[in-house]
């Protein structure tokens, strides 16, 4: 890999400055969502189809800043490389498949998705195959996700190349993030907004230049 003056440098301060940022942002949203606990339940009212969904999403993007691979065709190899070193005891393609599947149809191929009871009440259960699918416990899935980002993350402060590539792909695919509603607008537009509920109406993410903004 060929790398840039300046790219080592750039990389160190962006690993150092913000990969735990991308740590809460991926997987904090998971547990958000589900609002899962310190043992690994999840309440019954949270939104639990939702937190499978960011899951395999989470695995995908750390996957990507992980090959650096950052192609729509390069899906499976994200997939296949991190679950490989990071979450071994996963099928890697089952798993591209519960992606497509939730995503697309809102349906579990190969899985029994659950939430119930924690982790201790599940570490004989989680990817035990039943008649139904194999059971993928949320709280487990979660756990064995932020297992293997830490994994990466440790070997990554070690290692300039792929810091560098880390942070290729995330120049590519910047990952959706809290965003100030005042840095989406310039000043003058800002103050003649009415009210936080205008604010919030306009469809833009967090991943969206401002100047792409300024355009629409």
């Amino acid at each position: 890999m060929q790398i840039k003056k300046g790219e080592i440098q750039s990389a160190n301060a962006f690993i150092k400055g913000h990969f735990d940022r991308l740590i809460e942002w991926q997987i904090g949203d998971i547990k958000k969502c589900c609002r899962m606990r310190e043992d690994g339940t999840c309440e019954d009212d949270g939104a639990l189809v939702g937190a499978f969904t960011l899951w395999v999403c989470a695995i995908d993007y750390f996957g990507g800043l992980y090959t650096g691979l950052a192609t729509q065709g390069g899906t499976e190899s994200r997939f296949r490389e991190f679950i490989k070193k990071y979450m071994p005891k996963y099928d890697w393609e089952k798993v591209v498949e519960l992606r497509w599947s939730l995503t697309h149809f809102y349906s579990p191929h190969f899985f029994a998705l659950y939430h119930e009871n924690n982790l201790e009440q599940n570490k004989n259960l989680h990817l035990q195959l039943t008649n139904r699918g194999i059971r993928l416990h949320l709280g487990w899935a979660i756990k064995d996700l932020e297992d293997g980002v830490n994994k990466f993350y440790e070997e990554l402060k070690n290692d300039n190349n792929m810091k560098v590539v880390v942070l290729r792909y995330y120049k590519e695919h910047l990952p959706i993030m809290p965003v100030r509603a005042e840095d989406l607008f310039p000043q003058p537009t800002f103050n003649s907004l009415p009210s936080t509920v205008a604010i919030q109406s306009v469809p833009a993410s967090g991943t969206v230049s401002l100047e792409e903004i300024l355009k629409k």
